[in-house]
């Protein structure tokens, strides 16, 4: 996501807001902002979704950041097993966050949903991963001959033979 940063001359304090103007975040709450979900991401990484939880319910003002957030959010709550209560930020998550960078969000919805009992939403969660994943490349199949150097040699001299033949009679 791209921001643009400016100066309110109105309230004389400083706003980051994105390029549509719909999220205003103050601008010094920013660097905090990330260091919480990075320490939140770190947390969940080492299976400790209960301190990812605490950093993210720390943030002051989600501002841009509400996509990231609410995806780590879910993801906790989904450690967690608490996985009815991980449906509500993860489809938040999936819809906030642009295709195709929303995978994430789209496995763990297939996850909760498979594992609170409802195996239909979770394979239409699958069909949405598998739907924006691109085509597999196919199989290339390499031949390679092992011909010993003579023949090699003896093969090369009979074509640059006859290339000269071909080259005196035309």
């Amino acid at each position: 996501m791209t921001f643009a940063y400016f100066l309110s001359t109105e309230l004389e304090t400083r706003t980051l807001e994105n390029l549509h103007g719909d999220i205003s975040m103050d601008v010094n709450l920013v660097p905090k902002t990330i260091r919480r979900l990075q320490a939140a991401e770190g947390y969940l990484e080492l299976n400790l979704p209960e301190r990812a939880l605490a950093e993210l319910n720390a943030i002051q003002d989600q501002g841009p950041f509400e996509a990231a957030i609410a995806l780590l959010e879910g993801e906790a709550l989904k450690t967690q097993q608490r996985y009815d209560e991980a449906l509500v930020p993860l489809k938040r998550a999936a819809t906030l966050i642009p295709s195709p960078l929303n995978k994430r969000a789209w496995r763990s919805l297939s996850v909760c949903y498979r594992e609170s009992g409802r195996a239909d939403l979770a394979e239409i969660a699958d069909l949405v991963v598998s739907a924006e994943e691109p085509p597999k490349e196919t199989q290339r199949v390499v031949r390679i001959a092992i011909v010993p150097l003579p023949l090699v040699s003896q093969a090369l001299k009979g074509i640059f033979a006859e290339l000269g033949e071909q080259r005196n009679s035309g």
